[in-house]
């Protein structure tokens, strides 16, 4: 078996850094049982976290905005041609957000469904929401009478507080039917019953409109900011555009399905009275500045005229002549232009700003008359001085004339348009239900259920990770050596040490599954010991605890159970103490006081009735145990002792702790090496096998003990050999 193992192709051996999906495969399908548990516990986390959060409904209703210029759309007898249509500044949809989503909106919102007065029900932590929900027989008799269960509410009619306690939570507590009690800071105790006022001195007032909750209950009464209960409502409000359609989606969510409907529908009524009432306000805004501009207008056309009046009776009744009148004419259409411009220019100066392009075209033109103003007034010098000078007296009265027919015909136009002033937005579907919307009660599911799976192969890959100790057969052979067999763990012998009467499995226990991969292994021995003419075997390990002992007392004893001729040696001189299990103590005599010539062999031998093996103990601790087994004196008995006996089973000490090992290994026939199941390190090993190298000794064979499926990151898909999950008992 060593040759076949030395001449192992080195590419039968796979890469420590290959991805081998197979393996991982048979990793995760060794734990399956650990990863469904996971998944299934997992998933119902997930579900429960689904359950706990409270059924949210959402109302939606769909509105056309249409695009409007930002100003009054004025007719353009009164502003002229100055903002051509697209000129003006529109308003974008972003800013009407804000504004829907602004104080001015939902202002009178939260006032008329009086949303800043809240009664919020006291409810369990973490389940408050699903207990709420449904009843939980099981839990309800757990929490405390103050928590909210399925049905019950209380509607307050009306919560009046003093500005010390806006925004501070008031208790109520229900007393009896129709009765309850509040308390709070810097209020006294107070009771009250359904449809009456209840107050204090000054600091609080409420009435309870309706109360269905048995005696227990608590609520908490919250009067709230404006502020606070705008932001609570903006939160969830939602208004988006459907692809700069100017047609609009607003949506709310609470958890009371009534109240998103009515919240929804108020918040269009009230962002459309507003548009409303915008639009009217800048039309107020001109005709405010028509009828304060119009009574001193009407002072100065009677001042002029009285002037006028006067002037004539002096210059007995002059008139103008053609040439003059004409150029008085023009001279006050100037006037009377700059008068149309300076009321332009107040409207422009409510949505431009002044290096706007029309501002500044208006200014422009204001310029230009004020010029042709200028050089007409000069032109008027020319003309003789008594028609100047009536022409001086008649220009404001003329020009005051047509300035309050203008202003006047501009005042009856803003009122008419004013009255038939419409908003620019239009309701396509009010709200009329709201629909179930959330929470997701599945997906959480799906992710507990997800967590749990990754997790728990992620958790088993992440073990194995760490796990250092040989895993199987595989491994061992990658070394160059051969496995001859396993041998499953037994979890009764955990922590025994050597000496109990279980220790020795093969006498107590001769049906365990242990000793029955232990006959295999007898059986592939002997075609070895045969094949090498072979009747000696060290046994041994790599470290102490490996169980060489437990294997190498079982196997003599599997053996000597046949009628072979076996000798089982406890060659650890150290720490030997499979004499226990014989009932010899270090006392008697042993392999120690054979080398010293102290005894003959037949005086140390011990003969087992019972399976028919013999045992040759340690003996006496000696001051020099290596030097004993190197001496003539082992070779010699061993020779011996395989004269006497079919077979010759030697106990060795671990390789690695001391180097009796070596020493036996070169005087026995065949060296097997017991590895521990997944406890020995590949590195550990290989630091073994070097060592003996190093002597000229080459293992047979391996043997893995303690094979454990449950804890094989393979389980009982691995690569093992001898080791069985069958058992049987005699006589079935």
């Amino acid at each position: 078996m060593t040759d076949r193992a030395s001449k192992r192709p080195a590419d039968m051996a796979e890469p420590d850094d290959e991805l081998n999906l197979a393996d991982l495969l048979t990793q995760i399908a060794a734990r399956k049982w650990l990863v469904a548990g996971l998944a299934v516990f997992g998933a119902l986390a997930g579900g429960i976290v689904g359950q706990l959060g409270p059924n949210e409904y959402r109302a939606e209703a769909v509105v056309q905005i249409e695009e409007r210029s930002s100003g009054t759309p004025l007719p353009e007898e009164l502003i002229g041609n100055l903002l051509s249509p697209g000129q003006g500044r529109r308003s974008s949809f972003d800013t009407e957000i804000h504004v829907i989503r602004s104080r001015l909106v939902l202002g009178p919102v939260v006032k008329r469904f009086h949303a800043d007065t809240r009664a919020i029900p006291v409810r369990a932590p973490v389940i408050g929401d699903l207990l709420a929900r449904r009843g939980l027989p099981g839990v309800n008799a757990l929490l405390s009478d103050a928590y909210q269960r399925p049905g019950e509410s209380l509607a307050l009619d009306s919560l009046t507080v003093s500005d010390a306690l806006l925004g501070t939570a008031l208790t109520l507590r229900v007393t009896g039917p129709e009765s309850f009690e509040v308390t709070g800071p810097r209020i006294a105790r107070i009771e009250g019953r359904v449809g009456e006022l209840v107050e204090t001195a000054t600091e609080a007032r409420l009435q309870v409109a309706d109360i269905r909750a048995p005696v227990g209950r608590e609520y908490t009464l919250l009067k709230e900011p404006l502020r606070n209960s705008v932001a609570r409502l903006r939160n969830n409000l939602e208004v988006s555009e459907r692809q700069s359609s100017g047609v609009v989606d607003f949506s709310f969510t609470s958890e009371d399905p009534d109240f998103s409907v009515r919240v929804v529908n108020a918040v269009v009524d009230s962002y459309r009275e507003q548009n409303l009432q915008r639009r009217s306000a800048e039309i107020d805004q001109s005709i405010t500045f028509i009828e304060n501009k119009l009574p001193d207008i009407h002072r100065d056309l009677e001042e002029a005229t009285a002037a006028l009046s006067a002037y004539r009776e002096q210059q007995d009744n002059l008139e103008l002549s053609l040439g003059t009148q004409e150029l008085l004419d023009q001279l006050v259409q100037i006037q009377n232009r700059l008068e149309e411009l300076e009321f332009q220019e107040q409207q422009l100066a409510q949505r431009l700003t002044p290096n706007h392009p029309d501002y500044q075209k208006l200014l422009a033109e204001r310029a230009r008359l004020e010029s042709r103003l200028a050089q007409m007034r000069a032109d008027l010098k020319d003309v003789p001085a008594a028609e100047q000078e009536l022409a001086r007296f008649q220009e404001p009265v003329v020009s005051a004339r047509e300035l309050e027919r203008q202003l006047t015909a501009r005042a009856e136009q803003l009122r008419v348009l004013k009255a038939s002033t419409v908003g620019n937005i239009r309701v396509l579907e009010p709200a009329e239900v709201a629909r179930l919307v959330g929470p997701d009660r599945i997906m959480p599911l799906l992710i507990g259920f997800a967590l749990g799976l990754f997790g728990a192969i992620g958790l088993i890959l992440f073990l194995n990770f760490l796990r250092r100790g040989i895993e199987d057969a595989r491994e061992v052979e990658e070394t160059g050596l051969a496995v001859l067999g396993s041998i499953n763990k037994v979890p009764a012998l955990a922590g025994l040490k050597p000496g109990r009467p279980e220790y020795a499995l093969a006498r107590s226990d001769p049906e365990n599954i242990a000793i029955e991969a232990l006959r295999g292994l007898r059986t592939g021995l002997r075609f070895t010991l045969a094949a090498r003419n072979a009747r000696t075997v060290m046994i041994t390990s790599c470290a102490p605890s490996d169980g060489k002992s437990f294997v190498a007392l079982n196997l003599a004893m599997v053996n000597a159970q046949l009628g072979t001729r076996v000798l089982l040696i406890d060659a650890d001189m150290r720490r030997g103490k499979l004499g226990r299990n014989f009932g010899i103590t270090r006392h008697d005599n042993g392999l120690a006081q054979v080398l010293v010539g102290e005894c003959d062999i037949a005086a140390a031998v011990h003969h087992d009735t019972e399976t028919g093996l013999d045992f040759l103990g340690t003996g006496g601790l000696p001051p020099n145990p290596a030097e004993l087994l190197e001496t003539s004196a082992f070779s010699d008995l061993l020779s011996v002792l395989s004269e006497r006996y079919d077979l010759v089973i030697v106990d060795a000490p671990p390789v690695l702790a001391v180097s009796d090992a070596a020493i036996i290994g070169q005087k026995t026939d065949i060296v097997l090496m017991v590895i521990r199941h997944l406890v020995t390190a590949r590195p550990e090993l290989q630091s073994a096998l070097k060592s003996l190298e190093n002597v000229g000794i080459t293992p047979a064979g391996a043997i893995i003990n303690q094979y454990d499926m449950k804890k094989s990151r393979y389980g009982q898909h691995g690569y093992h050999y001898g080791a069985y999950s069958y058992k049987y008992k005699s006589g079935t």
